[in-house]
């Protein structure tokens, strides 16, 4: 390309550039819309939530430990602070029953997707892949 055809047909190459990132868009739209990638956008979802829970399980199971130490302890410990721990902990197991509900969302909302968007015949094999084991020993028990 040469500099006279670009100052002759600078409208064309513009509206090229803007039409490219026109068609650009409606693809990724395309892709976000169909089973696939609503089906990672889920997966992502489930991801990050698990994430969560596991950190305030951690976080929970660091309190608890905090407040079993300063417990056996109480005597030289002012009960401000034990009583402190100890809300914290409370706060902590409440915090951690949302994220496992979280969690229990996010598979539904995936499993919604595979019963949904794809074929019965796909269905078993997509759940093992996706959703692992429903055994999991830190979320509670649903149904």
């Amino acid at each position: 390309m040469t500099l006279e055809f670009a100052t002759t047909h600078w409208a064309l190459l513009s509206a090229s550039v803007l039409g490219l990132a026109v068609v650009m868009f409606v693809l990724w739209r395309l892709w976000l819309d169909s089973a696939r990638g609503q089906l990672r956008g889920e997966l992502r979802r489930l991801l990050e939530a698990n994430r969560r829970a596991r950190r305030q399980r951690l976080a929970v199971e660091n309190l608890t430990a905090t407040l079993d130490r300063l417990l056996a302890k109480a005597d030289s410990v002012k009960p401000r602070h034990v009583e402190e721990t100890r809300e914290a902990v409370q706060d902590a197991q409440a915090l951690l029953k949302i994220a496992t509900d979280q969690v229990l969302i996010a598979r539904n909302h995936v499993r919604r997707i595979i019963v949904e968007e794809f074929p019965p015949r796909r269905h078993e094999a997509m759940r093992d892949k996706y959703l692992g084991d429903d055994e999991d020993p830190g979320l509670p028990f649903s149904f």
